[in-house]
């Protein structure tokens, strides 16, 4: 769910995090400050959960299901029209055989909605000729597997610009915690640590080395550890 860059950023929100609780008596009367590592800690609990579910990469799961779906049932259509074509043949019924006219190269380069639609078209064609088409070889269970292909493509047809949306929705999501976290650390942390920088230089350092996002492998190509300076 978290690119690499921002499992990197979260990994630097933690070590502030570990550092400010360890340093809290060194902050007792500062109330920005405290209030800071209360916001961080709630942030913390809201995105660590994000690791979880992994690094994000382009995934192609959707568009297999989808091809697959598509596969199926043009497979399954094309091979009952061809029984129907055979049948309408026989009969010299010539309305009949344009209409199951198709085969599997032609249905499988259709539109998801045109595919649909000529496919029912052909299972209700096969459907009301089933007692002649039997000597065809089309048997009950050949017509169950179109129905059940064309109810898969169907309740399925519009997963993948669903997942988009949803995904969209998430990583927008995402992205504005991220920017909660990059004006805490960057700002209201950068601004109230200031005056430690005299007063507690070494609570100051130790921070501010927390502070410092290091692109781990999966950042950048060759995997280079690179230290990115805090502000």
């Amino acid at each position: 769910m978290l690119t690499a860059r921002q499992d990197n950023r979260l990994t630097a929100a933690e070590n502030v995090s570990a550092a400010l609780a360890e340093a809290a008596p060194t902050y007792t009367a500062d109330k920005a400050l405290q209030k800071i590592r209360t916001d961080l800690d709630a942030l913390l609990a809201t995105l660590k959960p994000l690791r979880q579910q992994g690094l994000r990469t382009a995934s192609q799961g959707a568009s297999k299901t989808k091809s697959q779906r598509r596969h199926l049932l043009a497979t399954a259509a094309a091979e009952v029209a061809g029984d129907v074509y055979s049948y309408a043949t026989d009969q010299q019924n010539r309305t009949l055989q344009t209409s199951a006219d198709y085969n599997y190269s032609t249905l499988s380069k259709l539109r998801a909605t045109a595919l649909a639609d000529l496919a029912q078209h052909i299972y209700d064609e096969a459907t009301t000729h089933k007692t002649a088409l039997a000597d065809y070889g089309l048997t009950p269970a050949r017509l169950t597997e179109l129905q059940t292909a064309l109810t898969s493509f169907n309740g399925g047809k519009n997963d993948p610009r669903q997942q988009i949306s949803e995904g969209k929705a998430t990583r927008l999501a995402i992205k504005d915690q991220f920017a909660q976290l990059a004006t805490l650390l960057e700002d209201r942390l950068e601004r109230s640590l200031r005056k430690y920088a005299r007063s507690a230089p070494a609570f100051y350092q130790r921070i501010q080395a927390a502070r410092i996002v290091v692109d781990r492998p999966g950042s950048h190509p060759g995997g280079e550890e690179t230290p990115e300076q805090p502000g």
